[in-house]
Parts: structure tokens; sequence; C-alpha cells
């Protein structure tokens, strides 16, 4: 008997991160009805063909996320772009059964949250996993993404006790330690750990363009800080633009530490240039990153 507190779930968007979740929970022994949609005709022929332990991964996949059948769903995942999520919070409230909880992978959250709220209440708690990859669609999915990480479950104005237990137990079920922030906090943590980031690579990568001798004349260093900036600049813009005042404020604070650095590189003495590097070195040291 699976551990996991839901029985009937389905997912809209079959891409990474809703493939590689539909994947995990059949690595991880969820045995009941997993139903999902939504995604190019590529992400749906792979998700109908995709295999786990020895059966099919999904027991339906609809094209079209209003052909699911909603009535008996117990958890409904949006792992869709965070500019989709009010048509599925709608949809979801249409359709699901009153009991049934909703939840979302969204890396931003403010906006998003409150409209969820609005249209479901208390049956809505956002979540996000604190995973990802460069790689987008189902292609690129696979169960170990869902492996030694962390999962954020955000408390909004209207969290239900009951509900917060049970999204609680199904990302445990799922191998996650689950931290509890509030949206605003969530949002001004993720601008510094993960948005400005992908600006950053985004925004350095562009510069590079207009030298495009340089491109034979890469090392490993440029790759892994580029990595990301290989992601779906349609998702990112999303994601940077709801977020854009937490984002702007961490930017103001790089821009200052720039300047200072620049100032370093004018003088004529290196060392708070090794003592800035050094530090640098010692944060990263701190920080708990997922293993895959």
């Amino acid at each position: 008997m699976s551990t996991f507190p839901f029985q009937n779930i389905a997912i809209i968007g079959l891409g990474l991160m809703g493939g590689s979740l539909a994947l995990a929970l059949r690595a991880r022994g969820y045995t009941g009805i997993l139903q999902g949609a939504g995604g190019s005709a590529s992400d749906l022929g792979l998700a109908r063909s995709a295999q786990g332990h020895g059966r099919a991964v999904f027991d339906e996949i609809c094209e079209d996320p209003a052909d699911l059948p909603l009535g008996a769903v117990d958890l409904l995942i949006l792992a869709v772009p965070p500019a989709a999520l009010s048509v599925y919070f709608a949809l979801a409230a249409e359709n699901l059964p009153a009991a049934a909880v909703v939840t979302d992978l969204a890396s931003v959250k403010a906006n998003n949250v409150a409209k969820g709220e609005a249209l479901l209440g208390a049956r809505y708690q956002s979540s996000h996993p604190l995973i990802g990859a460069e790689q987008h669609g189902f292609a690129a999915a696979h169960a170990d993404l869902y492996r030694d990480y962390r999962c954020i479950l955000c408390q909004g104005s209207v969290t239900d006790a009951e509900v917060d237990e049970r999204l609680t137990g199904f990302w445990t079920a799922l191998g996650a330690e689950v931290l509890h922030l509030d949206v605003a906090t969530h949002d001004t943590a993720l601008a510094a750990t993960s948005h400005l980031p992908h600006l950053l690579a985004f925004a350095y990568l562009e510069l590079l363009g207009a030298e495009p001798e340089l491109a034979l004349l890469a090392g490993g260093g440029l790759r892994d800080f580029s990595r990301i900036a290989a992601s779906d600049p349609r998702l990112w813009a999303d994601i940077l633009w709801q977020n854009r005042a937490a984002v702007r404020a961490r930017l103001a604070r790089l821009q200052e530490g720039l300047g200072r650095l620049d100032g370093v590189l004018a003088g004529e003495d290196p060392a708070p240039l090794l003592a800035s590097l050094s530090r640098g070195q010692q944060t990263r040291s701190r920080f708990r990153f997922p293993s895959s």
C-alpha cells in the first residue's frame, strides 16, 4: 500500500518538473491513479509510453487539461509556467471535488497565491520543490530530479492545517525535507538564490554574443557559470517579471558590490580582492545544493 496521502493524482504540465514528478512517484512506490495533461505533442507522446516499475506511469493522458476526469481527483498538481496558473485555478474551481487539494510548483508566489486562494480557498496551498535543470520537456524528465531535495510550502492568508499536513506528507513521501515560508519571504529569498543568478547568466551570455570569436575559447568556468542560460527564456522572463521588485533590490546590492570590486581592481593593493574571493568561497561551502 502506498504511503502517499493521496490516491488519485492529476498533473497538469508534463515538462521537466511535472514529468519528473510522475516518474518519481512511481519510483517511490506510488500505486494510486495518476493522470496527466498539458504539454507539447512530443511531451504527451513520451508520457504515454513512459514506464515505471513494470507498468505505465500514467493511467490516463489527455492533450487538453479540460478533458481530464477531475471528479475523483484528490490532488491536482499544476506544473505549468506562472503566467498559466490562473487558467488552471479556474478549471480546478469548476471541476474538482470540494475535498480535493490543489498545489503548484511555481518559482514565484505572491500574485499567484493570492489568485489561487481567491478561487480555491483553503484547499489550495502552493509548493516549490527546490530543484530543476536547464533542460525542458518530458524528454529531460527523470525520477532522480526529486531526490535529496527541499520543498517549500508557502503559507498564505488562508492556509488550512489539514491541507498543510497532507501536502507535507506527500512531499515527505517523495523524499523531500519540507520547509515552511510565508509568500513574501519566499519571493525575496528566491530572488537571491535563483532568479538573479538566472538573470546574470542570461545577461552575460547576451554580452558575449557580440564577440562570436570567443565561442572556441571557453573552458569549464564559463560552462559551469552559464549552464542555466540554456534554460527556457520564456519561462524565465515570466518568473523575473513577476518577481521584478525583489530581483531589482538584489540587483542593486550586487551593483554596489561590483562597484567596490571595481575600485579594488583600480587600486594598488590585491589583498582586498583576495579577501573578497575568500569570503565568496566560504559562503558557497555553507550552501546545501540539491544532489541532482
